[in-house]
C-alpha cells in the first residue's frame, strides 16, 4: 500500500511544484520569455517520457471506464442484454462523438470549460446545500435527532450554495460579453 500511494503522491507534488511555480510574467526567465515548467521537465528525457505515460494512462483509464458503463447504459436503454460484445452499443457510445470530433475539433476545450464551471459548481456546490436545506425541513424522514455535518446551519448552506451561484452567474456574464463582478 505504501509503495503504491508513493508514487501518485511524488507525481501529485511534482505536479504541484510545477503548476504552482509557474510564473506568469515571465520574469523567472533571463530573456524575459514565459518560463513553462512543465515544458522544462518534459525536455528531460527520462521525466519527460513519465509525464507523456502518466498523462496517456490517465486520459486511457478515464476513457475506458467511461465506454465500458456507457456501453452497459445504451444496451439497458435498448434492452439488449449489457455486458456483452454487441456491436450496436460500442458503435452508439463512440461513432457519434468520434463524427463530432473531426467535424468541431476545438469543442473539446470549450466542454470542458462549460463542464468545469456549471457541472462541477452545480454538482458539489448548489445541489448539496440543496439537498441539506430539504432533508433539514422533512420532519417525516426522522432525522430530526441525526446531528447536522455541516456547522452554521441554514446560514451556512446559503453561504455555500450563494458562493457557488455566484460564481456560476459571474462565468455566465463573462460567457455572455459582459464585465466580471
Amino acid at each position: 500500500i505504501v509503495a503504491g500511494t508513493t508514487i501518485p503522491l511524488v507525481m501529485f507534488l511534482l505536479w504541484n511544484a510545477a503548476i504552482l511555480g509557474y510564473n506568469l510574467d515571465g520574469s523567472d526567465a533571463a530573456d524575459g520569455s514565459i518560463l513553462d515548467p512543465l515544458k522544462v521537465l518534459e525536455e528531460d528525457a527520462t521525466v519527460g517520457t513519465y509525464i507523456m505515460s502518466f498523462s496517456l494512462l490517465a486520459v486511457a483509464t478515464s476513457f475506458i471506464g467511461f465506454v465500458l458503463g456507457l456501453v452497459d447504459f445504451i444496451a439497458d436503454g435498448l434492452n439488449m442484454p449489457v455486458n456483452t460484445k454487441s456491436l450496436v452499443p460500442f458503435s452508439l457510445t463512440l461513432v457519434p462523438p468520434a463524427l463530432f470530433a473531426v467535424v468541431y475539433p476545438d469543442a473539446f476545450l470549450s466542454a470542458l470549460e462549460y463542464a468545469g464551471t456549471y457541472g462541477v459548481l452545480a454538482l458539489f456546490g448548489v445541489l448539496p446545500a440543496a439537498m441539506a436545506w430539504k432533508i433539514r425541513e422533512r420532519k417525516d424522514l426522522g432525522v430530526a435527532d441525526v446531528p447536522s455535518l455541516v456547522p452554521g446551519g441554514v446560514p451556512m448552506l446559503v453561504v455555500v450554495g450563494g458562493a457557488a451561484l455566484g460564481v456560476i452567474t459571474q462565468q455566465t456574464l463573462i460567457n455572455l460579453g459582459g464585465t466580471q463582478f
